[in-house]
């Protein structure tokens, strides 16, 4: 089979590569707060010796307004310049886990933090260096493997690989509220479809699965993942009001969306071995990607499940969990080209 979308694989490949490249060139330019929030302006984390530590800032506080912008106005605080290392920025915020409030009190008390920006510590740094090595594995491996073998299976796997590789790509600073609105949409777009291309592999490879025979399988398939990246699209274009019952729902969307098409591509890797004869698993190297799949999507999906469900729990390690995705795009790869240079055993019927 001749490798008809070669050109425009490592034509896109390449340009994804340059992008974020350039972003190592900036990583040394990212400001650095060291706390993290809920995604609803709740503070969950904040790191030991960061400037938020210094500053005073506290787990459970919730952060009513940064530099005068209150957190509501998603459209002015998007249309704020990053901050620079060195600058200091104030955070108005309310200590509501701390305060129980009596009748007739209207709310927690308010305290201002003044929190000055430094540079990425060294442990962020090298975990931005190995984001970018991992997406470069998502899109070499993905690639060369469509290149090696040009099947349906190996051309959904250079297109998941493209797509959830540029996820780990931070890309330059855009200064243009606009252009980084547009370059923001097309990206967590491609993120969200390279989820539902990642799930559609699986169910091609190594034999196609009875439910694809099933009339608009394809489009069921593809529909949850094409709604939210219209949904993120208007997110980020449109900029609407992030009320705190608004942002629960967001954010609970974006997780669950992530845990369906992660969770189904698992499920649909461990039908496929437990089907398989032992000669089968060999052949298609199906040992090796189950080992690979199975601890590099797992610690996401347990990460994310926790995200749902219980935000405020921090998981030990739980910044390096994104690092066993890494055996994803590599034991896929191994898989489907070994499958292309071995013997065929047997024809690639529908498995049930």
């Amino acid at each position: 089979m001749i490798a008809k979308y070669k050109t425009p694989f490592l034509i896109v490949g390449a340009l994804f590569v340059l992008w974020g490249v350039i972003g190592l060139f900036d990583i040394g330019n990212i400001p650095y707060a060291g706390y993290n929030t809920d995604g609803n302006n709740t503070v969950t984390r904040v790191r030991e010796d960061s400037p938020a530590a210094a500053a005073r800032l506290r787990v459970g506080d919730y952060i009513t307004s940064i530099a005068g912008v209150p957190v509501e106005d998603t459209r002015a605080l998007a249309a704020m310049p990053r901050a620079a290392i060195g600058e200091t920025r104030t955070l108005v915020v309310e200590d509501r886990a701390g305060v129980t409030l009596a009748a007739g009190e209207e709310g927690a008390p308010a305290r201002e933090v003044a929190i000055t920006y430094a540079g990425l510590p060294g442990r962020d740094v090298a975990l931005g260096w190995a984001a970018f090595v991992i997406g470069l594995c998502f899109i070499g491996f993905g690639v060369l493997a469509y290149l090696r073998a040009p099947s349906r299976a190996s051309t959904l796997l250079a297109l998941t690989g493209l797509c959830l590789g540029i996820a780990f790509f931070g890309g330059p600073y855009i200064g243009s509220l606009a252009l980084r609105q547009i370059v923001n949409s097309i990206v967590l777009a491609l993120i969200i479809v390279g989820l539902a291309f990642l799930l559609h592999c699986l169910l091609e490879f190594p034999k196609v699965k009875a439910i694809m025979q099933r009339p608009h399988a394809t489009k069921v398939l593809y529909a949850p993942a094409v709604l939210m990246a219209l949904f993120t699209v208007w997110l980020i274009v449109f900029l609407p009001r992030g009320t705190s019952g608004f942002n629960t729902l967001v954010n609970a969307l974006f997780g669950i969306i992530v845990v369906l098409y992660f969770g189904l591509a698992l499920v649909a890797l461990i039908h496929s071995f437990v089907k398989a004869t032992p000669d089968e698993r060999s052949h298609y190297g199906l040992n090796l990607m189950l080992v690979g799949v199975l601890v590099g999507l797992l610690p996401m999906i347990i990460g994310d499940l926790i995200s749902i469900f219980a935000p405020r729990v921090i998981l030990p390690g739980v910044d390096f969990y994104f690092l066993t995705l890494i055996l994803i795009p590599i034991t896929m790869a191994l898989a489907i080209m070994g499958t292309a240079e071995a013997p065929a055993k047997a024809a690639p019927t529908p498995v049930m």
